[in-house]
């Protein structure tokens, strides 16, 4: 297995098929921990469903007067010692700050797939929470992968497009969004994005410069 990390982004409007195509690649993650705003990952009986840690699909609620902080690190303290776990974490009403605490739990345990919905919501495109910087710069040397998702390219950190690896385009249509693109893809992709129908996507990467074949296992690691 190589050490090094992926970056995975997901760009495309509401209904596009964002959290569909999220679904699929965290199959293939034997250990994922998704901070999930939206509540997009917590039906428990969703087919998608990756591989839990005690047989039950675990969900942890964090903020003030809570005690999902230190209920999701004794969590990921147990999880270490075995090879497969997923957890989903449902933020509060201080959603950069419960965002802030899960990174600094991701940084302290590492080995892991982080899934962050809707990434627009905890960074702007001028500005990255601290922690979760230094998961996007330094995830490789902890073996953790990114996952994050979001509906407009240009309301998205430029610090992470800039480190993502591979990015699943949906339709995107506002000039701004199609300029944000043709800065970290090319003025190519960028028009290929415009021509999308609603559902339509493709995969680009970045440091391959080519369009790959779709693959659910693009986020795929050997257990271990």
């Amino acid at each position: 297995m190589s050490d090094q990390n992926k970056i995975v982004g997901i760009i495309g409007r509401k209904g596009a098929g964002k959290s569909t195509k999220a679904h699929t690649l965290v199959k293939y993650a034997p250990r994922i921990l998704i901070f999930d705003p939206l509540e997009d990952h917590i039906e428990p009986s969703a087919s998608w469903n990756p591989d839990v840690f005690d047989g039950v699909n675990t969900r942890y609620e964090i903020g003030a007067g809570s005690a999902g902080e230190s209920d999701l690190d004794e969590f990921l303290g147990q999880a270490r010692r075995i090879p497969t776990f997923a957890c989903v974490v449902v933020p509060d009403a201080d959603l950069e700050g419960d965002f802030e605490a899960v990174c600094k739990l991701i940084c302290q345990y590492g080995n892991m797939l982080f899934v962050v919905e809707e990434a627009s919501l905890v960074c702007k495109a001028g500005y990255m929470p601290p922690t979760f910087g230094k998961i996007v710069r330094t995830g490789r040397h902890h073996k953790i992968d990114l996952l994050w998702t979001g509906q407009r390219a240009a309301e998205v950190s430029r610090t992470l497009t800039s480190m993502t690896d591979f990015f699943v385009f949906y339709s995107q249509t506002e000039p701004r969004d199609l300029d944000a693109i043709a800065e970290r893809c090319g003025r190519e992709i960028a028009s290929q994005v415009a021509e999308l129908g609603l559902h339509e996507s493709f995969v680009w990467d970045v440091v391959g410069r080519e369009i790959l074949r779709d693959s659910p296992r693009l986020l795929k690691r050997q257990v271990g």
